[in-house]
């Protein structure tokens, strides 16, 4: 229901390089990969830190429209995990960036949003327009947990009148302690089919916040991570990356199994911790069977001779995956 603000420029369905060359960056999605609510997932801690011990540099790219990047690192390092504004990359940042290109600095835009999102429309340049405003070129939406019936009403009315509809991100859900609650692609799949209308989304799958942290760290091999198939790992496959899915959010290895050519992960991994043996080379467990066996069950797929069900039927793939714990180094005095 979606299209990308820069169509035109992706690699949708290319093949990531894996011939060799180290991983010069890691850019992390945050929901899910690093945290579920307000607390760290277990290995987020010592995956990420561990990438800092080696100075290997990471980027956050974040489809949460709903924080400043300032907001967003503050949240990160209470979470144990240090982290700087310029290390984060929003949704609303590229956002507001492609309406100042478009529109040029001053226009009026209408906004279904929060603090983010306001944050970066405003120091891009835009003027935010009242509500009762028609004169407005654009209605900017990203998740407000604010919305309500009349907010919802209101933006079908801007967007009937003629304003074009951008759009931070798709995520239909996010993952809370509680469970799954509405994301803001649940709003936007509601406001498109009363207005039989479709957004312009900048936010993952568009590989625009994936080149934009990659070209910040001036990186040539970047690995993207992430958890979920439709936006992290699509979005890394469009910017030409290799991506690594990690079993602690929303998707899972059968749904790797079942993902479309262009949601495949070139990695596996059970949770960050798997960073550290994935670019030394270390142990990984049984990460390196689980990846073989998708690779040929995808060739399988691919060619027509078997489907995915009948692929899980034979019992090779399981949902999730048990981290290796590699013995440590022994001491002088065990030697």
């Amino acid at each position: 229901m979606t299209r990308s603000a820069e169509q035109g420029h992706t690699r949708i369905g290319s093949t990531p390089e894996t011939s060799g060359v180290p991983i010069d960056c890691v850019l992390f999605d945050l929901d899910g990969v690093v945290y579920h609510g307000d607390r760290a997932i277990d290995g987020a801690v010592d995956g990420i830190t561990w990438l800092h011990e080696h100075s290997i540099p990471v980027s956050y790219v974040t489809n949460n429209a709903t924080r400043t990047a300032e907001a967003t690192a503050e949240n990160i390092t209470r979470l144990g995990i240090e982290a700087t504004a310029d290390e984060v990359t929003t949704s609303a940042q590229v956002l507001a960036e492609r309406l100042a290109e478009r529109f040029g600095p001053g226009a009026r835009v209408h906004l279904l949003g929060t603090t983010g999102l306001r944050t970066a429309l405003e120091t891009a340049g835009l003027h935010i327009a009242d509500p009762a405003d028609e004169d407005a070129v654009a209605l900017a939406q990203g998740l407000d947990p604010e919305i309500d019936y009349r907010k919802i009403v209101r933006a079908c009315e801007i967007i009937r009148a003629g304003a074009e509809w951008w759009a931070s991100n798709p995520d239909y859900s996010l993952i809370t302690d509680t469970g799954r609650v509405p994301g803001n692609g649940a709003f936007v799949e509601l406001i498109s089919r009363l207005t039989d209308t479709e957004p312009v989304i900048v936010g993952k799958p568009a590989p625009n916040m994936m080149e934009f942290a990659a070209d910040r760290l001036g990186a040539h091999h970047p690995l993207m991570v992430g958890d979920r198939l439709n936006t992290d790992i699509e979005g890394g496959r469009a910017a030409g990356f290799d991506t690594a899915l990690v079993l602690t959010g929303i998707h899972d290895i059968h749904d790797a199994l079942r993902a479309a050519p262009e949601r495949r992960p070139t990695f596996v991994l059970p949770s960050l911790r798997g960073l550290e043996p994935l670019i030394t080379g270390g142990d990984r467990g049984d990460c390196p069977r689980i990846e073989a066996e998708l690779r040929r069950a995808w060739d399988a797929i691919d060619s027509g001779t078997t489907d995915a069900e009948a692929i899980l039927a034979e019992g090779n793939l399981p949902r999730t995956i048990t981290e290796a714990h590699t013995a440590p180094p022994p001491t002088e005095e065990e030697k």
